[in-house]
């Protein structure tokens, strides 16, 4: 654990009022930016276990910002990091990167830092200084591919605030941890792990990784469980915690 802070636990008694208290939450952030006479773009950290429900959380809180009117929010994932097949093929260990692939080593966190720096430094427009639109692009995930995707997502520089999502964007390692240290706020999805192990189960069969539930069974409770215990051991403590 790497901060002192004082953690809002929201247990997820029902999505609703999960996404109502975060929605508030960015309510708040984004007037704080409003008053600025140089507002910034702002940065939230949404980390969890694998199969916990974040992409859930960030869909849900995005549909409930739009019908308040706040449509300049985007979600960047870090899933479109993943190394490709290609660059796993050619690590010295590449049979064990394949089977654990979705560990942190398996990902190119160098290039994933690198863009939310970008994102956090791209200058937002004022009345007093309006500028042109332009575009940084982050690479998305094909699941069906089991491979990135380059410039899959376009990320406007009118975006206001960014939702940074990923399993590690709150682990306490390098260079993860400069990933949250550029975050204005943290929050984390956490999961029993008998529920995550049966989401994951049936999400590696959906996506063909495995054909076989005792192989999907295998399959998680050699990597996707332990990479969820990294997390929670080398969390940095988030700002909110969500009890899915």
């Amino acid at each position: 654990m790497a901060q002192d802070t004082t953690v809002h636990a929201v247990p997820a008694s029902s999505l609703k009022s999960t996404i109502l208290h975060l929605a508030k939450r960015v309510e708040a952030l984004l007037a704080r930016q409003a008053s600025s006479d140089t507002p910034s773009r702002i940065l939230v950290a949404l980390a969890g276990v694998p199969g916990s429900g974040k992409s859930t959380v960030s869909a849900a809180l995005l549909v409930e910002l739009a019908a308040r009117g706040i449509a300049d929010v985007a979600v960047v994932p870090m899933d479109g990091f993943h190394l490709t097949k290609k660059q796993l093929s050619a690590l010295p260990n590449s049979e064990e990167a394949f089977a654990r692939r979705g560990a942190p080593f398996t990902f190119d966190a160098p290039s994933f830092l690198s863009l939310v720096q970008s994102l956090a430094v791209t200058p937002l427009p004022t009345p007093s200084s309006p500028s042109p639109e332009t575009f940084l692009y982050a690479p998305s995930f094909d699941h069906a591919l089991q491979d990135p995707v380059k410039d899959g997502i376009p990320i406007s520089s009118r975006t206001r605030l960014i939702i940074v999502e990923g399993n590690y964007v709150l682990l306490d390692e390098e260079p993860w941890r400069d990933v949250a240290a550029l975050c204005a706020e943290k929050w984390f999805v956490d999961t029993p792990r008998k529920v995550v192990l049966e989401r994951l189960v049936g999400r590696h069969l959906a996506a063909g990784i495995e054909t076989d539930v005792e192989e999907a069974v295998k399959r998680v409770e050699a990597n996707d469980l332990p990479n969820g215990d990294v997390i929670r051991e080398r969390l940095i403590i988030p700002d909110v915690m969500v009890e899915n």
